[in-house]
């Protein structure tokens, strides 16, 4: 896993030189933590946080894309059982959309007091929206795709998901090149 992790990083990486070319790269590592609430479809509720870790931002004119890695943990309920999605993403930022990619791992407890468990690997991909306004949270749709399709703890070969989160006011600036 780590070392699809890595390729995907790389690939990432690869893309975004060409943009080096007609826009500015600016050195600046942030964090932002956030809290999400939303529907899983066929599911029910779920809930969890997530680490958005800026690595860089990528300005031409306006507006201003920040590049970086998002580790996220979920908790999916699912005909009175919790399925836990544990994810790492990277993802692309602005104002107004985001767009994250990545891997991860579902897995569940079960039997007698959670003795047992079982878990799937898979992918992830999520589009989020919103608009200029601050006080507006971002609308996020979220298909995590199970690896090896069908899993026998859900029925089915995704988790199909829409969340809300606020943005915060400022990420915390760790490091600025001057």
């Amino acid at each position: 896993m780590v070392k699809k992790l890595c390729l995907i990083l790389a690939v990432c990486a690869l893309l975004i030189i060409p943009i080096e070319s007609f826009a500015q790269l600016n050195t600046k590592v942030t964090i932002s933590p956030r809290i999400k609430v939303g529907w899983t479809f066929f599911s029910g509720f779920d809930y969890g946080i997530e680490l958005n870790v800026g690595l860089f931002t990528i300005k031409k004119e306006n507006p201003e894309i920040n590049v970086g890695i998002s580790p996220q943990y979920l908790f999916v309920n699912y005909k009175g059982n919790v399925h836990s999605l544990l994810t790492m993403n990277v993802f692309l930022e602005a104002d107004t959309y985001r767009l994250m990619a990545g891997m991860g791992q579902a897995f569940t407890k079960w039997g007698f007091m959670g003795r047992n468990s079982n878990k799937a690997f898979g992918y992830n991909v999520a589009l989020g929206l919103t608009t200029e306004s601050r006080h507006t949270p971002w609308v996020e749709g979220d298909v995590f795709i199970l690896k090896n399709g069908y899993w026998e703890f859900y029925g089915r070969p995704y988790y199909l998901s829409t969340s809300m989160f606020f943005r915060e006011a400022d990420p915390y600036i760790i490091y600025q090149k001057k």
